[in-house]
C-alpha cells in the first residue's frame, strides 16, 4: 500500500509539473518506471550528480545556462546525496539557478539499490547521464558531457 501511494504520488507529481522550489522530489527505486511512463514517446536525459563531485558541478553548470536558454528542457537532475543532505542539495541548485528545474534526491540512503534500479551495471561513478531517445533506446555515459554533446542531444546545435 505504502508504494503504491508513493506512486501515485510521484505519477501526480509528474503531470502537474509540480517543481518544489527548495526541494528535490523523491527519487526512489519506482522513479524509473514512472519517468518512463510519464515520457512516453518523449526523449529527455536523466542526470545524476553530486555535492562532492567536482565534474558534476562543472556540468550542473552547463545545464543551469541551458536551462536558462530553454527552460522546458526534458532534463531531469537527480542528486545522489543521502537524504539527510538536502538542505545543501537544495542551497546548491539554489546558487546555481536551478531550484525550478525537475529536481530530483535519492530517498534511501543506500544508494546502491536506487542505482541498480536504474542500471545494474551503474557501480556509482558519477557524472552519470541517461539519453533517452522518443523509443527510449538508452545511452549510458559516465562523465561529464560536453557543451556540444548535450546540445545535439537536445537539437540545439545550428550547424
Amino acid at each position: 500500500m505504502k508504494r503504491l501511494l508513493r506512486l501515485v504520488f510521484l505519477a501526480i507529481a509528474l503531470s502537474a509539473g509540480v517543481a518544489l522550489a527548495d526541494a528535490a522530489k523523491p527519487f526512489t527505486a519506482d522513479t524509473p518506471a514512472v519517468l518512463a511512463q510519464h515520457f512516453a514517446g518523449k526523449p529527455y536525459l536523466l542526470a545524476f550528480w553530486s555535492l562532492d563531485c567536482p565534474h558534476c558541478q562543472a556540468e550542473l553548470e552547463l545545464f543551469a545556462r541551458l536551462l536558462r536558454e530553454r527552460p522546458d528542457l526534458p532534463l531531469l537532475l537527480v542528486s545522489v546525496d543521502a537524504p539527510a543532505l538536502a538542505p545543501q542539495v537544495a542551497a546548491r541548485l539554489a546558487e546555481l539557478g536551478l531550484s525550478a528545474a525537475d529536481n530530483w534526491q535519492f530517498a534511501d540512503a543506500r544508494a546502491e539499490r536506487l542505482r541498480f534500479a536504474v542500471d545494474r551495471r551503474w557501480r556509482g561513478e558519477l557524472p552519470r547521464n541517461y539519453l533517452f531517445d522518443a523509443s527510449h533506446r538508452v545511452q549510458a555515459a559516465s562523465g561529464a558531457l560536453s557543451e556540444t554533446a548535450v546540445r545535439r542531444w537536445f537539437g540545439m546545435v545550428t550547424e
